[in-house]
């Protein structure tokens, strides 16, 4: 993304943009105002004036005039990242544009482009693919330059010449120049390398690259967010050629890993694609995907620069990146230039289902309720994204249009789907609920999201350390007698006490747990009371008594494959890291950073399978950090025949020089 950006900088941008007339004027002089403000990217500032037209009474809804501001309307929501909207305005007046004929061809050309961009956002490429090469119909010249990269990077991972056909077109056009932008030429030549990369044709891509690297100004201590692009493109060439020690030397120029003081930490939320047959991904396909971190730690954009996988697999891999977030205070600590084009490896992961969550079956009655209680107009997909741009604009609705009931599903929605959301607005909602008399199991949810948050961020006055929650609290409101006669709430906060680290080697704690095991007013197979009996099961085993284990196990009525899908994963015992286990290369040359590991775990205590599925920075700690998982040492559980006790177990192993 960042070197399209740069492309379309470089090749088109006027060196002197004029400002843009005032407001005022007529109809056309106000028309113009707004395109020059389109035209000089100044899209922030355009669209409320295009929005002010569509408005005018002198602007005949279905009219011409109307179709032209829409259509430019739109092309700028999509440079905003506002796609749907977006979409939807250029489809509004397209039609109308194309049959004006010729004279409208560049307008045309713009809203096919953007239209390609909203496919690229969504991972369609073939759709984008389409576009692009509509927009390029009317163009000649170098004014074909940023639609071929457009097509070039939505290309990039079909395979055959077709694919580099686009790239190819831009060079020779680069190459017939007489005063060609040499950065410019550095760009495309850069594109048609990726796609070489991701045809496995490697020692062509490394010359390619080589030769961008030239034109750019070779390897100084100027960086660019489009040179650092290059570098992470030539070592990954490198490493793909087997020349390790180039590659480390090029990533090394990039700045990754080497942040010192504000180093990219894991996100908060990074979840890796499934492995299988619904994303076509396999164990064994390894991806490179770009990415940028918006000041509040969602991701910006996200788009795979490397794999051997196919479109297909591509689409999986950044559209997965895209639902990671970080938290704010974490994603404020890395300065924004090395935020702005983030680069990982990554890998599928083989687990068979989401990994256990204590709070998911009140958190998922609550939704559902949420859900009744809301407008029937208020309607949002099941992503958190959509969510909390749905859900926000009702919850701060103070003018009464919005019922209380309504108001409170809304903030319930948003703590639920927005770790990083007020505080406050749990007392809000509850306030809110209580007031609209919203069933008791709202209200309770409410009461035990409202502790949870006061436990993490260290405002629940109990004396103990910010994040290190005290299952006294949980006990506390599970005795409370508004709460007796709900047995999700109850339990709940009893089996979090239980499982509460500090905790699950006291007495009180499988007190806790055969309560929440043996509470009849929950289904036999309900996951809290499975996931009880299954750590009642490892407990009995950990003191020896396989008896008492193997009654305790029965009771789940989990299969040996079930049982290790739910598990909750057993404690570290020891992590045998010494100081050997850091890599000399990275030590070297002053990398850090960490790889999120996936493993099963035996029931003796040791990993199977290990295999790495995030790496930060890429190419450097992998090797080490699965060397180092494969050697750690986990309690042992309970299983009949030794069958595994986790699968798919992830842990994060960090590297770091003090």
């Amino acid at each position: 993304m960042t070197l399209m950006v740069f492309l379309a900088a470089a090749a088109v941008a006027a060196p002197n943009a004029a400002p843009a007339p005032a407001a005022g004027g007529t109809l056309q002089e106000r028309f113009n105002a707004a395109s020059e403000l389109a035209a000089a990217d100044k899209c922030i500032e355009a669209v409320p004036r295009f929005e002010a037209l569509e408005k005018s009474p002198h602007v005949k809804p279905g009219s011409f005039a109307a179709a032209s501001i829409a259509v430019r309307k739109g092309t700028c929501l999509v440079r905003l990242a506002r796609y749907s909207e977006g979409e939807s305005a250029i489809d509004t007046g397209l039609a109308a544009l194309v049959a004006a004929g010729p004279k409208f061809a560049s307008d045309v050309s713009d809203a096919r482009l953007a239209l390609g961009d909203v496919h690229m956002a969504r991972s369609d490429r073939a759709g984008a693919a389409g576009y692009f090469r509509q927009a390029l119909e009317s163009r000649t010249g170098e004014t074909r330059l940023v639609p071929l990269a457009r097509l070039s990077r939505a290309l990039a991972f079909d395979g055959g010449e077709a694919a580099l056909a686009p790239s190819r077109e831009a060079l020779q056009i680069l190459g017939s120049g007489s005063q060609t932008n040499k950065l410019v030429l550095a760009g495309y030549h850069t594109l048609y390398a990726r796609t070489l990369l991701n045809q496995g044709r490697n020692e062509e891509a490394y010359t390619e690259l080589r030769q961008a690297l030239s034109l750019s100004g070779g390897l100084t201590f100027r960086s660019s967010v489009e040179q650092i692009s290059l570098r992470s493109d030539l070592a990954m060439a490198a490493m793909l050629t087997k020349h390790p020690s180039d590659a480390r030397r090029y990533l090394a120029y990039t700045g990754a890993g080497r942040t010192r003081g504000a180093p990219l930490m894991p996100a908060e939320s990074m979840e890796s694609p499934l492995c299988g047959t619904e994303t076509g991904l396999r164990p064994d396909d390894v991806a490179i995907v770009e990415f940028g971190i918006r000041d509040d730690g969602t991701i910006s954009h996200a788009e795979t620069v490397y794999s051997r996988g196919g479109p297909e697999v591509a689409a999986a891999f950044e559209q997965a990146v895209r639902e990671w977030y970080w938290k704010p205070e974490d994603a404020a600590k890395l300065p924004p230039f090395y935020r702005a084009a983030v680069r990982m490896e990554l890998r599928c992961s083989n687990r068979l289902g989401d990994a256990p969550d204590v709070w998911a079956p009140l958190t998922t009655r609550f939704r559902e309720w949420a859900q009744s209680a809301l407008p029937a107009t208020a309607t949002a997909g099941d992503d958190r994204k959509s969510v909390l741009n749905t859900m926000r604009p009702l919850a701060a609705d103070t003018s009464g249009a919005t019922s209380p009931a309504a108001r409170a599903a809304a903030l319930g929605l948003i703590l639920s789907y927005d770790p990083f959301a007020p505080d406050a607005s749990a007392q809000t909602a509850l306030d809110l609920a209580t007031g609209a008399q919203a069933p008791p199991a709202a209200i309770n949810w409410l009461r035990v999201e409202q502790l949870r948050r006061s436990i993490k961020h260290g405002s629940y006055e109990t004396g103990n350390q910010a994040g290190k929650p005290r299952p006294q609290t949980f006990t506390q409101l599970a005795g409370d007698p508004a709460l007796a006669t709900d047995p999700l709430a109850v339990d709940t906060l009893l089996l979090a006490a239980a499982q509460e680290r500090f905790y699950r080697r006291q007495p009180q704690s499988n007190t806790w747990l055969l309560s929440v095991a043996q509470d009849a007013r929950l289904p036999e197979h309900h996951p809290l009371r499975q996931l009880s009996w299954l750590e009642l099961a490892n407990r009995a085993a950990a003191n020896h008594d396989l008896p008492q284990a193997q009654d305790y196990y029965g009771k789940t009525g989990l299969t040996a494959e079930q049982c290790a899908l739910i598990s909750l994963p057993p404690a570290m015992r020891r992590s045998n890291a010494t100081g050997s286990s850091y890599p000399l290369s990275a030590l070297f040359l002053g990398f850090e950073g960490w790889v999120n590991i996936e493993h099963d775990i035996k029931a003796d205590g040791t990993p199977a399978n290990v295999r790495a599925l995030a790496a930060y920075p890429p190419l450097i700690f992998i090797e080490a950090a699965t060397a180092l998982a494969g050697n750690v040492q986990y309690d042992p559980t309970y299983r009949p025949e030794q069958s595994t006790a986790c699968s798919a177990h992830s842990v994060v192993i960090g590297f770091g020089l003090r």
